[in-house]
C-alpha cells in the first residue's frame, strides 16, 4: 500500500493522504513529476515503459513518478531517476520548468516538469527491467513523430504547450 500526500489546486499541501489507486474527492490532487534529461546535442533521454499495468504500456516517455507521502517533488525526481535508470542526480541539477494542475474524471493530479542538462552515457545506465524496457536519446521532432504514431505518451491534449516549453529552456 503506497500513501500519497494530497494538495489543493494551488499546489498547497492539505495534510491529508490517499492510498494510491483510490478515488479522491473533488479539489484534491496528488503529485506526479516528469524528469527530462537534455544533452548538449539538444536531445532528450526517453524511456520505453515495460509495465503492462501502465496506462500506456510499452510507450515511450520521460522519466516520471508519483510523489509519496512525506516526500518532496525533488526527492521524488532523485529517487525515480535512481530506481528506473540507476542514475544518481542531485537536487541542484533539477530545474523546475512548470507546474500543471490537471482535473480528470478518474483522478486530479499536479504534474511538475523538471529539466536536467546532462550528458549521459546510456550504455552505463542500469535500468530497472520491471519498469523500463529501453532508453534512447531523441530530439523534439522525433518525439513529436512518436506522439503522432502513438508510441509516446501524449501530454498535448492536457498541456498543449508541453514540448514548446521544453524547447524554450
Amino acid at each position: 500500500m503506497e500513501l500519497l500526500d494530497l494538495y489543493n489546486h494551488d499546489n498547497q499541501k492539505l495534510n491529508q493522504t490517499m492510498i494510491r489507486g483510490e478515488k479522491i474527492q473533488q479539489g484534491q490532487y496528488f503529485k506526479i513529476v516528469h524528469i527530462w534529461f537534455k544533452n548538449h546535442l539538444n536531445q532528450y533521454l526517453i524511456q520505453q515503459r515495460n509495465k503492462t499495468t501502465d496506462t500506456f504500456p510499452y510507450q515511450w516517455a520521460p522519466t516520471a513518478g508519483t510523489v509519496r507521502e512525506g516526500e518532496s517533488s525533488r526527492e521524488t525526481c532523485v529517487r525515480e531517476t535512481k530506481e528506473e535508470l540507476g542514475l544518481s542526480i542531485t537536487d541542484q541539477e533539477l530545474r523546475l520548468i512548470d507546474i500543471y494542475p490537471i482535473d480528470h474524471d478518474r483522478a486530479s493530479y499536479i504534474i511538475e516538469v523538471y529539466l536536467v542538462h546532462k550528458d549521459i552515457d546510456i550504455e552505463a545506465l542500469t535500468i530497472d527491467i520491471d519498469e523500463v524496457k529501453d532508453v534512447k536519446w531523441s530530439n523534439i521532432k522525433e518525439i513529436q513523430l512518436m506522439i503522432e504514431n502513438k508510441m509516446f505518451w501524449n501530454f498535448l491534449p492536457i498541456i498543449p504547450n508541453y514540448l514548446d516549453l521544453l524547447e524554450s529552456v
